[in-house]
């Protein structure tokens, strides 16, 4: 009797530790493929086939936990396991014959699992598509139905003719083949359950992609010499990370064009990833217009067949260029060859629940463990990748003119203090709107609130409509007549009476995306306006039928939220009117500015893109700002680098390291207490601070109260050794189940 293999598996348990378990004595490899068509394996996955084999990491494996069955992952083998082996369960079943993860992947994911403090069998059911978390085969495969019973059938002639015709194809026929012979199901049912014929399962085999004589379809844009020498430094540079920096306009696309047309060349795969779902679409697009070559897209929008399919072709290899969002980092590639993060500066890449990770820093390490390049795409970069440029880590290739002979756009700022305004526009803006309409040109209209208007007024009494549920006020949506809560989604029908004083006199107070909608469609009857916001993008294809509206070159109004800001061409677009951006520039949030300036730029960079000249025209109560100014006269690195001075001289990040531990509960002091408790218990280390606890920017959000516990140091592992003992706190003492805590390394958000 051969002695069992103990291997170390990551379970998707909420607990921070990997599980020792015992292969059975004889152990064999099990094939990869489907056993049961009629039992499948995403259902219930059942034992399969053995060959001999020793399991590799990245392998998926079936089997006990506690009264649960599940699917983990294999990290590696264990030699010597503390545990007696008597109390060692074995698996049940092993699910793949080669990894579905491969080294680099688990490495990756390990490593995120460490940094994010996250239990590394939610990293890395977080890197699995649905289905494979279901234990459902990678390979794919094809059912064939095969002859078990060569004896002649009597009495049944349609089952004598299938019996006949899978003796003509002893290795057997697919369900399209036997549709083709006009087969029906009842027949090939009649006769598997007679035993003359079962079904068989084939793996089917995959191929690399093939680049061929040209990976292009499409004449090649000509490079300007800024373009040209971008390309050329980063096709013929080091295996690095390199911070594209280019203003809007300036051609980035192109440049990853030429640098992926280059990796796709020598048989290599490269993954694309964008901020927002609504971009998705319009980069395939753009992707399948230039390249010759299978493109997938990966998205939440998918379904989980859809997802499943894509991750396998990137895995084996036969899907070229891969496109995604955040989740897509962890998507495998069999020759992986470069990742691009475009609009790299974007909060999206941040997940906000869960995992939180951030996509754009684990494709910097990704690129590093699988020795690739890394581009990362801006046109307003962080200030953490500044910063990076500036220590060294990163490499900063630019462009600084718009490509095609395009000019930057002019701004205009309207002082509004003291003016009259018709629903939030001044007499200047509806005049210069008025001006490009007359051109036959495209205007933009930008505020970041979507909604009729942010709230509801009882003129009488000053009742404000209030969520119930978070310390926050309900919008008001014209369509629905009803008022959302757009923290918690809950909503509620618009009253007829102020529920304080029954006044009949309900005003909306402050302007949405719906209200300015419909004071254009009255300050330019009969034009053409077209809103794009969550509300009017939800449908599956709403976003590209906008599109192509925006296609032709009729005048036409956008109404939108900051969806319009990430990366969309809109050619014929020469004026983009920002409505209000002044809270942007007096947040409590130090990250606030950064983000206001990031945001003004990438909106106005979508007027004047191609031949005709463009305006942005924003209007604000504070004209003379100074970091304003600066933003719009001297461009953007220099207010970023004003940004990072201020952040150096008051310790904040990147020169700083942060991590929020934030705790919600129904009650509404049981979240501050738990926090007060840690608080006190807790010995960081003495380069740590600790402040804290407060509550939330907002208290109380989806009936829950919140507070937070803010961790900053100077040196990373510094943070990461408090951090470890404040979490070895809460696992020794951990809080009753009406309490929710959560961990989030380097947030995005202080609130």
């Amino acid at each position: 009797m051969t002695r069992p293999l103990y291997i170390e598996i990551a379970v998707p348990t909420p607990l921070r530790q990997t599980f020792i378990y015992a292969t059975a004595d004889d152990f064999r490899e099990l094939d990869s493929a489907v056993p049961a068509l009629e039992a499948p394996m995403a259902q219930t996955p059942q034992p399969g086939t053995p060959q001999p084999g020793t399991p590799r990491p990245g392998t998926r494996f079936y089997m006990q936990f506690g009264r649960q069955k599940l699917v983990g992952v294999m990290l590696g083998t264990v030699s010597n396991p503390e545990l007696p082996s008597a109390k060692i369960r074995s698996v049940i079943r092993q699910l793949d014959s080669t990894p579905v993860l491969p080294e680099a992947i688990v490495t990756l994911c390990r490593w995120a699992a460490d940094y994010y403090h996250h239990p590394v069998g939610e990293v890395f059911s977080s890197a699995l598509p649905r289905l494979l978390r279901e234990g459902e085969a990678l390979a794919s495969s094809e059912r064939y139905l095969m002859l078990a019973n060569a004896e002649l059938i009597q009495r049944a002639p349609r089952q004598a003719g299938l019996q006949a015709l899978l003796q003509q194809n002893p290795t057997g026929l697919s369900p399209a083949q036997l549709k083709a012979a006009g087969i029906n199901s009842a027949t090939i049912r009649a006769l598997v359950e007679r035993g003359y014929a079962h079904w068989s399962e084939r793996l089917i085999a995959s191929t690399d992609f093939s680049p061929g004589a040209s990976v292009t379809h499409q004449l090649e844009v000509q490079l300007n010499a800024e373009q040209a020498l971008v390309v050329a430094t980063i096709d013929q540079g080091p295996t690095a990370t390199w911070l594209l920096d280019g203003i809007t306009g300036s051609g980035k696309t192109e440049v990853y064009f030429r640098i992926i047309e280059r990796v796709l060349a020598k048989g290599r795969q490269a993954l694309v990833l964008v901020p927002e779902i609504g971009l998705t679409p319009q980069t395939v697009r753009r992707f399948q217009a230039r390249f010759n070559l299978p493109i997938v897209a990966l998205h939440s929008g998918l379904s989980d067949r859809e997802r499943l399919e894509g991750f396998r072709a990137a895995s084996d290899g036969s899907a070229a260029v891969i496109i995604g969002t955040r989740s897509a980092i962890f998507t495998p590639m069999k020759n992986p060859g470069l990742i691009v993060v475009d609009e790299e500066h974007d909060a999206s890449f941040k997940q906000q629940e869960g995992f939180r990770y951030s996509a754009r820093d684990l494709a910097v390490m990704r690129g590093q463990l699988e020795s690739i390049p890394v581009i990362l795409g801006s046109a307003t970069p962080s200030l953490e990748t500044y910063q990076n440029v500036a220590a060294g880590k990163y490499r900063r290739v630019a462009l600084t003119e718009r490509a095609g002979g395009a000019q930057l756009p002019q701004y205009q700022i309207l002082g509004i203090r003291n003016e009259s305004l018709q629903e939030g526009f001044s007499s200047r803006l509806i005049s210069l709107i008025g001006e490009h309409l007359q051109r036959q040109s495209q205007v933009l209209v930008f505020l970041n609130r979507r909604g009729f208007s942010p709230t509801l007024l009882c003129h009488a009494c000053g009742w404000l409509a209030e969520c119930r549920r978070c310390d926050a006020r309900l919008t008001y949506h014209a369509p629905l007549r009803a008022l959302l809560c757009h923290h918690c989604g809950s909503q509620a029908p618009l009253p007829d009476r102020c529920p304080s004083c029954q006044s009949t006199q309900l005003v909306p107070l402050g302007a949405g995306t719906q209200r300015i909608e419909g004071a254009l469609q009255k300050l330019f009857p009969g034009q053409t306006i077209i809103r794009i916001d969550r509300d009017t993008t939800s449908r599956k294809s709403a976003f590209n039928e906008i599109l192509e509206q925006l296609d032709n070159d009729q005048p036409a109004i956008l109404v939108g939220t900051q969806l319009l800001a990430k990366g969309h061409h809109f050619p014929n677009v020469t004026l983009v009117a920002i409505v209000d951006m002044d809270s942007g520039f007096y947040s409590a949030d130090f990250k606030a500015t950064e983000r206001m300036g990031q945001l003004l730029l990438q909106v106005g960079g979508r007027a004047g893109r191609e031949q005709k000249p463009g305006t942005v025209a924003l209007q604000t109560h504070f004209p003379e700002q100074p970091i304003l100014r600066t933003l719009i006269h001297q461009g953007y690195r220099v207010f970023a680098k004003q940004l990072l001075e201020e952040r150096q001289v008051n310790d904040l990040p990147p020169f700083a390291h942060h991590a929020l531990v934030r705790a919600e509960a129904s009650k509404k002091t049981d979240a501050m207490a738990f926090l007060a408790v840690l608080q006190r218990q807790l010995k960081p280390h003495p380069s740590v601070s600790v402040l804290g606890p407060v509550v939330a920017n907002m208290e109380r959000r989806a009936g829950r109260f919140r507070a937070q516990l803010l961790f900053s140091a100077s040196n990373r592992r510094d943070l990461h050794q408090s951090l470890d003992a404040c979490l070895q706190l809460i696992d020794a003492n951990p809080p009753r189940r009406h309490l929710r805590w959560s961990l989030d390394v380097d947030p995005v958000d202080l609130f």
